[in-house]
């Protein structure tokens, strides 16, 4: 006999890979944050070089952390949709189009197409301005749901790069619990 919560789960095939996505976007973005410590603490010793590498293995983690994310979205947007018809389709597409900049932004510094002192200020500016209205945006439609608590709160977590890991874990866990 199944209960509620084991049909849900199990019936909503998107809500699961959406859910699973964020999980691993979030393991992901929390490697990235200790490679990107681990860089700062590196430049303060005689092995700056080690930081640059730590400092590109945080750009690679940033770009795939965005590109799951894409999907992310799109699972939000179907969910929050309903409950805000003209805001929600404006954010998903602002968002992820920020998104996209942000990789784009990270391959051309990992490829060597500009440098962090070219690329830097852009980045920071989709990744704050893009993707952070994105997140608070859907955080506060997500508070229509009922079914994402505390959304508002988690969003604002998530804007700066190193909370984004806590925002998908909690995400992740209630749309596999959807």
């Amino acid at each position: 006999m199944m209960n509620s919560f084991t049909e849900t789960a199990t019936t909503d095939p998107l809500m699961r890979t959406a859910g699973n996505l964020a999980i691993v976007s979030g393991i992901i973005s929390a490697v990235g944050v200790a490679f990107l410590i681990i860089m700062f603490a590196l430049f303060a010793t005689p092995y700056k070089e080690w930081g640059i590498t730590f400092g590109m293995l945080n750009d690679i983690c940033i770009a795939i952390q965005y590109l799951l994310t894409i999907p992310i979205a799109l699972v939000l947007y179907g969910i929050l949709r309903p409950y805000h018809p003209t805001l929600i389709p404006l954010a998903t597409i602002m968002g992820i189009a920020a998104m996209l900049v942000v990789i784009l932004l990270q391959l051309a510094l990992i490829f060597g197409v500009l440098t962090f002192e070219q690329q830097v200020g852009w980045v920071t500016l989709a990744m704050i301005g893009g993707v952070g209205s994105w997140l608070l945006i859907t955080g506060l439609a997500a508070r229509a749901t009922e079914r994402l608590p505390h959304s508002v709160a988690m969003s604002v977590i998530a804007v700066p790069y190193l909370g984004y890991p806590v925002w998908a874990f909690w995400l992740g866990r209630r749309l596999l619990n959807w």
